[in-house]
């Protein structure tokens, strides 16, 4: 019997398969971590009672971002300054948030929770190929 050969594969594909399975690994990953992240920002931390007094929206070449602000009391004394994960929707309505250091987020979970939904699912793809290349070896 003859065996069939098969021609080798080239460097460059290697490398293309190899940076695209990264990838694919790390995105759910990186959407999980982040989703972690902001849950414990948004979680831990002195909570405080926030008044929501503007929006800016600042839209550059290719993104725009909204900048709020808001005004909270701590230990007695009146603070003005951003506040993170708060929206336009919001403005004028007071709403619980954490105060972290110099840093105001709103406690609201809908981003973390959407990182953390589509970062959750995705991340089995990655486990169930690494899982069926150790059983290979």
């Amino acid at each position: 019997m003859t065996e069939v050969q098969r021609p080798p594969e080239s460097l460059p594909m290697k490398i293309v398969v190899n940076v695209l399975v990264a990838v694919i690994m790390i995105i759910p990953l990186v959407l999980v971590g982040s989703g972690l992240w902001l849950l414990g920002q948004r979680q831990f931390g002195e909570k405080v009672e926030a008044e929501v007094l503007r929006c800016d929206l600042d839209v550059g070449y290719k993104k725009a971002s909204q900048y709020c602000t808001a005004r909270w009391t701590q230990d007695g004394v009146v603070h003005t300054g951003p506040i993170q994960g708060s929206g336009d929707n919001e403005v004028g309505d007071t709403i619980t948030a954490t105060v972290r250091g110099d840093e105001l987020y709103s406690r609201s979970l809908g981003l973390p929770l959407i990182l953390l939904g589509l970062g959750l699912p995705f991340s089995l793809l990655p486990i169930s190929w690494v899982r069926r290349k150790l059983r290979r070896a």
